[in-house]
């Protein structure tokens, strides 16, 4: 009986983690969430607005600039709202080759990443608390407005705090988007630089009074 007992409760310890792991999944599979990519219009401190843009680049350099934001929720790939505006600019030109909007019409994936917010940030996007940041990789089918459709990547990198922390999200994350137009994929991210606005994105916990 003893040896039973011990069994028993070596199973419940084993078993724990996988219980929680799994419930918690099953409530991040509940989740709304809201992707922006940021306007940052102050860096001392930084401060996330809605209606920013962000770029990408094709093989032989030609670029794809998007705006945009909108929800989905995790686990059910068509309940989606949002998208916004697009142009491209071929190889070598300074001026858009072609423009339009573009609206998402699902969720292909969503992956949450570890990471917290920098706590001096002022987010005028969520709920202000920063609780609600996310980091993590959306991709989310799209359609574009001349008839042509594709993919859009929306990767999120939070920056953390010095130490002693919560720390960041992990190097191997990048920040900014990545898209595919028809048969073309604007696969290179153009990085955000220090200081300067543009290729920056957002997640955000949806909560029910919002």
């Amino acid at each position: 009986m003893r040896t039973y007992r011990r069994w028993i409760l070596g199973a419940a310890m084993f078993l724990l983690p996988v219980l929680v792991v799994t419930n918690a999944r099953a409530d991040e599979r509940d989740s709304t969430i809201r992707w922006d990519i940021t306007h940052i219009s102050n860096f001392a401190p930084v401060t996330a607005n809605a209606g920013g843009m962000a770029s990408a680049f094709a093989q032989d350099t030609s670029k794809i600039t998007v705006t945009g934001s909108g929800t989905f929720t995790v686990g059910d790939s068509e309940e989606v709202t949002g998208g916004g505006t697009w142009q491209t600019v071929e190889e070598g030109a300074s001026t858009p080759s072609a423009q339009g909007s573009y609206r998402v019409t699902g969720l292909v994936r969503f992956e949450v990443a570890p990471g917290a917010q920098t706590r001096t940030t002022i987010d005028n996007i969520g709920d202000g608390t920063l609780a609600d940041n996310r980091g993590g990789l959306a991709i989310l089918r799209i359609a574009y407005s001349d008839g042509s459709k594709g993919i859009l990547v929306v990767s999120c990198d939070l920056p953390g705090n010095p130490p002693p922390g919560p720390a960041g999200s992990p190097h191997s994350i990048f920040e900014g988007i990545t898209a595919s137009k028809g048969f073309v994929d604007y696969w290179n991210r153009a990085a955000p630089a220090a200081g300067v606005d543009g290729n920056r994105t957002l997640f955000h916990v949806v909560h029910a009074e919002q």
